[in-house]
């Protein structure tokens, strides 16, 4: 089968540029993500946004929102989409609802064209939420935990020298 490993040493030359190219490339630790200038501060927009929210600080998430943020909330409903000017306020009642949080991030890739960037994650958090206190002022339902995993995406936008959220808070 001369013919067969002629193809197969074709193959093995024409991949080994792509294999030695990603292999000389650095990537961000953690990630697989190429680590580019732009990349990084993408990533560190979407950490300020994950701290806040660890943190529990509204004004902290919403300060890695743009004015132009819209988020139609994952459904075709008009009626749960969410705008910039609703964020702050949307923000600060859920957050108030919230008596701890766990919330990590996997990066798994950047898309980025001009001022316009995509970023890909897996999100891994558990939100425990406060009791349901009765008239009494005494728990009527016990504290709740709300475990999230799910994939989701970050769309973002450069303002002047930096990147800003336009959807997926």
């Amino acid at each position: 089968m001369p013919g067969r490993s002629l193809a197969l040493a074709l193959v093995a030359v024409l991949a080994a540029p792509s294999v030695v190219g990603c292999k000389n490339t650095a990537i961000i630790p953690g990630t697989e993500i190429p680590d580019t200038p732009d990349n990084r501060e993408l990533l560190q927009v979407i950490e300020r946004f994950r701290t806040s929210f660890v943190r529990q600080d509204p004004a902290g998430i919403l300060a890695t929102a743009h004015p132009t943020y819209y988020d139609e909330s994952g459904t075709d409903d008009p009626s749960d989409d969410i705008v910039y000017e609703e964020l702050g306020p949307i923000l600060r009642r859920r957050i108030a609802q919230l008596e701890s949080v766990r919330f990590t991030i996997e990066y798994l890739d950047v898309y980025m064209r001009r001022d316009r960037a995509t970023v890909n994650v897996w999100i891994d958090a558990t939100f425990r939420l406060k009791p349901i206190l009765g008239d009494d002022g005494m728990p009527r339902f016990p504290p709740r935990v709300v475990p999230k995993q799910d994939y989701a995406k970050f769309e973002l936008i450069r303002e002047g020298d930096s990147w800003l959220i336009t959807k997926g808070i």
